[in-house]
C-alpha cells in the first residue's frame, strides 16, 4: 500500500484515495478529521516541522473550534496511517526533524552567561560557533534525507511520474 497515496490536500480539503474508505479506521471520518490525520501524522505536511504536541495545537486551532478533541477513532487514524504510509527512510526523516526542532531549541535557549556552582560558564562561546558553523551539514543531511525518501516514494509507485492509468491510457 505505500506505492497509492491515503489521503491528499485538493483545494484546502483531505481527500481519500478511493480504496482508504475501505479502510475501516478511515471509513467514518469527515473531511475536518482526516485533514488532522493528514497534517498530524504526513511527513509531507507544512506542520511536520513542530514539535508534537505544538502540532496538535497549530492543527487543532487551523482546523476545528475550540471545543473541538481528538477522540479514539481519529487517534487509531492516526495509527493507521503512520503504520501504512512510514517506510524506514521516513522514520528516519521524522527522527532527524525531531533532532533539528531540539537543536533548535538549544541554540534559542542557551545562556552563556549561566555559571556552575564555581563560577565557571556552563557553556562556552568557542563550543556555541563550533556548533552553529556545523549546522549547514545539519541541513544539508536533511535535505539529502528528504531527497531520498521522495525517490524511495517513486521507485515504490508502480506508474511512470505518479500518474494513474485508466482505461483511455491503455
Amino acid at each position: 500500500m505505500i506505492n497509492k497515496e491515503l489521503l491528499e490536500i485538493v483545494d484546502n480539503k483531505a481527500v481519500p484515495s478511493p480504496y482508504t474508505k475501505t479502510i475501516k479506521e478511515f471509513k467514518d471520518l469527515d473531511y475536518k478529521s482526516l485533514a488532522y490525520v493528514y497534517f498530524m501524522v504526513d511527513y509531507r505536511s507544512p506542520y511536520s516541522v513542530y514539535e508534537y504536541q505544538e502540532r496538535k495545537k497549530e492543527i487543532k486551532n487551523s482546523i476545528f473550534d475550540k471545543n473541538w478533541k481528538v477522540d479514539s477513532k481519529i487517534d487509531a487514524a492516526c495509527l493507521k496511517y503512520a503504520e501504512l504510509m512510514e517506510t524506514s527512510a521516513v522514520k528516519l526523516l521524522k527522527a532527524a526533524r525531531e533532532s533539528i526542532i531540539k537543536l533548535e531549541k538549544y541554540f534559542r535557549d542557551i545562556d552563556l552567561t549561566v555559571a556552575d556552582d564555581n563560577g565557571k560558564p556552563i557553556f562556552h562561546a568557542k563550543d556555541l560557533i563550533n556548533n552553529l558553523e556545523k549546522m549547514g551539514k545539519v541541513v544539508e543531511g536533511l535535505t539529502r534525507l528528504e531527497d531520498l525518501v521522495r525517490k524511495e516514494e517513486q521507485a515504490n509507485n508502480s506508474n511512470r511520474g505518479g500518474v494513474e492509468v485508466n482505461k483511455y491510457s491503455m
